[in-house]
């Protein structure tokens, strides 16, 4: 029996430095430049520190060996401790600001993301998927996170280190430095190896893990579905092979990083041996101080940590750059729908729609073919039809979620393109066929659309749909939290809790996609009655599925292919004994329900 096939994530890994992205990037530090400016002086302060305390020492050492100063060598002492404070304390606000400017820019970031995709079209969502976006603003932004916070920090930490360092050894003696420097190509060529291969390692560690996390999320979430077909063995052995996998690419990545350290330190040694060497002879030659020996043997200790730091520190960044690019991917997204500049705020409405002429498809696909159709303030709607009839996208296109290809669509005359989208929508309603609770309290979900509704509206609405009732008896009533898109409540409760939250906002156009769950027969009754009194004295566009609501529209509007076919009140469809009687005798005559759109 076959297992599902997960596609590799998307790459992780590219150029260290991408001029297009860092300047993108750097736009997020421009309001806090003062602080920038402020992390930069204390890496010079604390890289200045950490230079300073090995020359100190060198200068006490040289001091007991030859002067032999006392207030001297009390001096130094004294300088010593005065650079370990200075350091301490710019460690501290070096580390301090960093963290700040990092959470800072993935606050931001974060905010302008979720606002930026409020705005995109629900087709993008669709599309990506919600993992994929979830993945740019989760993890892609705490790479960018990291980077802010550490890697770059300790990009330039390390690289004025090394500098300093190199300066100090040549002016000291440019000649053992020269000869130090010997094992830097042999450095290099490590750090060259090591990369390459661990770049593969960890490519293929995040890919692995990332099959493990898609497997676990999936199994979790049809948890239902797996017991109910005994499916846990079969189930568990897959996902011991895919943890398996990326136990042994962990382990794959581990010996690599476990062979750089002692490398690095290798080659640290024979750079000590080789100056203890050849500056002892010097020493003895009176060509050198033992304090500047010291000094040597100091710094070449300090020497190849940056360099090794420096190489972890290239994954991140060229992760960082992909995290950019997918970031900046998801926010050059134009939206499909946006306001004229010149849009202006849609007056109170009576409801009167009319589609004039209406074309509309997807890339190059037609869906809607010359639509035309007239609706009066008050009126109810019922569009049926086959599967991928349009149904929705006669909806969708009200809503403006989409816009028409040519035509038009006008409530009381206004084209819904000229008006604003927020003037358009706050007087509309709709209620999903899939109904959507938020994972907060029934009173919340309620006034979704009117947060500063009061609980006296609150119950009002609930009343009317006949939800007050079962509300009442929740734990904590209309405080009950509904747990996660409202598993905690049935089907029939879910829907009459969208009922009251359309009937809290008083649209007055109503777009309803009514639900094709099985539910018992007492709650079918109650949300037929809650029905009923959502869609009086409001125009109502209802994408139907059940026989009650058809026969008591005042249109019924038959769609085949995108195009309107027929359309009347049900008995008079019936007596015309055409597409609406066929799909009456097939699917309707016993009271049952058409298949969803």
């Amino acid at each position: 029996m076959g297992q599902i096939r997960y596609q590799a994530p998307e790459e992780t890994m590219g150029k260290a430095y991408d001029s297009r992205i860092v300047r993108r990037l750097v736009k997020f530090l421009q309001p806090y430049r003062s602080k920038v400016s402020l992390t930069l002086g204390m890496v010079i302060i604390v890289t200045c520190a950490e230079l300073g305390l090995p020359w100190l020492f060198s200068r006490a050492i040289d001091e007991v060996d030859n002067d032999r100063r006392l207030w001297m060598i009390n001096a130094i002492g004294a300088a010593f401790v005065l650079m370990i404070v200075i350091r301490f304390f710019g460690m501290w606000q070096q580390y301090r600001t960093a963290q700040w400017l990092g959470n800072r820019v993935v606050f931001d970031m974060r905010n302008r993301m979720f606002r930026h995709l409020q705005s995109l079209s629900i087709g993008y969502i669709d599309k990506r998927g919600v993992g994929t976006v979830m993945t740019r603003i989760q993890n892609d932004v705490s790479v960018i996170q990291e980077m802010f916070s550490d890697t770059v920090l300790g990009v330039l930490s390390n690289v004025l280190v090394l500098v300093g360092i190199i300066i100090i050894m040549l002016i000291t003696d440019w000649q053992l430095a020269l000869l130090t420097y010997l094992v830097i190509p042999v450095m290099l060529l490590v750090m060259r190896y090591w990369q390459r291969y661990a770049k593969a390692a960890y490519r293929v560690t995040r890919r692995t893990l990332s099959a493990v996390n898609a497997n676990l999320a999936e199994s979790i979430a049809g948890m239902r579905v797996v017991q109910s077909y005994t499916r846990e063995p079969l189930n568990f052995r897959f996902f011991r092979t895919i943890n398996r996998n990326n136990f042994d690419a962990a382990v794959d990545a581990a010996r690599l990083s476990a062979l750089l350290f002692p490398v690095v330190t290798l080659l640290a040694a024979i750079a000590t041996a080789m100056l203890v060497f050849l500056g002892g002879n010097k020493v003895f030659d009176n060509q050198m101080t033992l304090g500047e020996l010291v000094l040597f043997v100091a710094l070449i200790d300090r020497f190849f940590a940056p360099i090794r730091d420096l190489s972890q520190q290239y994954s991140v960044l060229q992760s960082a750059m992909v995290a950019g690019e997918r970031i900046f991917e998801v926010l050059d997204v134009e939206p499909e729908v946006q306001d004229k500049r010149d849009a202006y705020v849609l007056p109170q409405i009576t409801g009167k729609v009319d589609y004039n002429h209406v074309t509309f498809g997807f890339g190059e696909t037609q869906i809607l073919h010359d639509i035309n159709l007239h609706v009066e303030p008050g009126e109810t709607v019922a569009f049926v039809g086959e599967t991928g009839a349009g149904k929705s996208s006669m909806v969708n296109l009200l809503m403006r979620f989409v816009d028409v290809w040519s035509g038009s669509i006008t409530i009381d005359g206004h084209d819904i393109r000229d008006v604003t989208q927020q003037s358009l929508r706050s007087q509309l309603g709709m209620v999903l066929q899939d109904t959507f609770l938020f994972g907060s309290t029934v009173r919340e979900n309620i006034s979704y659309a009117r947060p500063e509704a009061t609980l006296r509206e609150i119950e009002a609405a609930a009343r009317e749909v006949g939800a007050h009732e079962f509300i009442r008896r929740l734990p904590d009533g209309y405080d009950t939290a509904v747990q996660e898109r409202g598993v905690s409540l049935s089907v029939g409760q879910r829907q009459l809790i969208s009922f009251a939250r359309a009937l809290v906002s008083d649209p007055k156009i109503l777009v309803l996609d009514e639900a094709t769950s099985s539910i018992d027969t007492q709650t079918e009754k109650l949300i037929q009655d809650a029905l009923k009194r959502l869609l009086v004295g409001r125009t109502s566009f209802v994408i139907a599925h059940r026989l009650s609501t058809i026969r008591e529209a005042d249109k019924v509007v038959v769609m085949d292919l995108g195009r309107i076919i027929e359309m009347g009140t049900h008995d008079e469809l019936m007596e015309q004994r055409g597409a609406y009687h066929g799909l009456y005798t097939m699917q309707w005559r016993g009271g049952g329900e058409v298949a969803a759109d």
